[in-house]
């Protein structure tokens, strides 16, 4: 994706402000800076602007158990990370990735390509290839988005994941419907469902 333009961002709200503490992973501070929340405005209608908080997920530096090659009782306690709802391990392939693409992922995400990737759930999809030691690899980010209940004017996005996918897109995700920002954001602002 070249050329693509940033958003402006803007003072992200106190309300919805969110950052994550660093963590320490085998004697390595992670700043996790980068995931801290923002704020843009984007026109849904000519002359109707609302404002569009991004709030990142830990999923974006850790993964479930499920994916863990150890066991359980093997995966030492600093490597676990538990936001209070789950526990998770540390990802240093997720770190790596959500430092180097992530937050610029985010902020051109009205320009960027995006597809429904569960009609049931309603998330979103957007990717992009990358090399990673001179292989080809898809980074995919998944989120969310829906009107804040608390504030007028206001759209929460979710960034709900980020990772490589390790088989690339499945049949279903190639053939996805595909679906503008502008068009997402301003359904999620009237509570409506956008049809797969």
């Amino acid at each position: 994706m070249n050329n693509l333009s940033l958003v402006e961002v803007i003072d992200t709200p106190l309300d919805a402000m969110h950052r994550f503490p660093p963590v320490h992973y085998r004697g390595q501070l992670w700043d996790l800076s980068h995931l801290d929340s923002f704020a843009f405005s984007c026109e849904i209608t000519p002359g109707h602007k609302i404002e569009v908080v991004v709030l990142f997920s830990c999923h974006c530096f850790t993964h479930s158990f499920k994916w863990e090659l150890r066991q359980r009782h093997q995966v030492p306690n600093n490597e676990i990370y538990n936001n209070g709802i789950e526990e998770r391990v540390l990802s240093p392939a997720r770190y790596d990735h959500s430092l180097l693409l992530l937050r610029g992922m985010a902020t051109e995400l009205p320009k960027r390509r995006i597809c429904i990737a569960n009609s049931e759930q309603l998330n979103y999809m957007t990717w992009q290839l990358h090399n990673a030691d001179g292989t080809q690899s898809i980074y995919a980010v998944f989120f969310d988005a829906e009107r804040d209940t608390k504030r007028k004017g206001r759209v929460i996005l979710r960034i709900q994941s980020g990772y490589v996918l390790d088989k690339g897109l499945t049949k279903r995700q190639k053939e996805a419907k595909k679906v503008s920002f502008s068009v997402l954001v301003k359904a999620a602002y009237e509570g409506r469902k956008i049809k797969p």
